[in-house]
C-alpha cells in the first residue's frame, strides 16, 4: 500500500515538474528569439549607417541623404501624437495594481 502512495506521489511530481521544465523551454526559446532580433537590428543599423557614408563618398550630399533617410519611429505609451488622437496604449494605474496583503 505504501509502494502505491509514494509512486503516485514521485508520478505527480514528475509531471509537474515535465510542465515546469516545458515552460523553461517556451521561456528560452522566446529569449533565444529576441537576442537574435536584437542583434538582427544591430546588423541592419551597422549596414545601413555604412550604406549612408558609401553614398556620401560617391557624391551624395548630407542634406539629400537626410531627405532620404527614413523617418525613426518612437514608441509612446502614455502620450498620443496628433494623427492618432484616441487611442492612446493604456497604461496601468497605480489603483489597477493588485494591492499586497503582506
Amino acid at each position: 500500500m505504501t509502494e502505491n502512495i509514494t509512486e503516485s506521489f514521485i508520478d505527480q511530481a514528475r509531471k509537474l515538474n515535465d510542465q515546469r521544465l516545458a515552460a523553461a523551454q517556451d521561456i528560452a526559446v522566446a529569449v533565444q528569439a529576441r537576442v537574435d532580433a536584437e542583434q538582427a537590428l544591430k546588423d541592419a543599423q551597422a549596414a545601413e549607417r555604412k550604406a549612408f557614408k558609401d553614398a556620401e563618398r560617391k557624391g551624395w550630399t548630407k542634406p539629400e541623404l537626410d531627405k532620404l533617410r527614413p523617418a525613426k519611429r518612437r514608441r509612446t505609451t502614455t502620450s498620443s501624437t496628433s494623427g492618432d488622437q484616441g487611442t492612446k496604449t493604456a497604461t496601468p494605474q497605480p489603483s489597477d495594481q493588485p494591492q499586497s496583503t503582506d
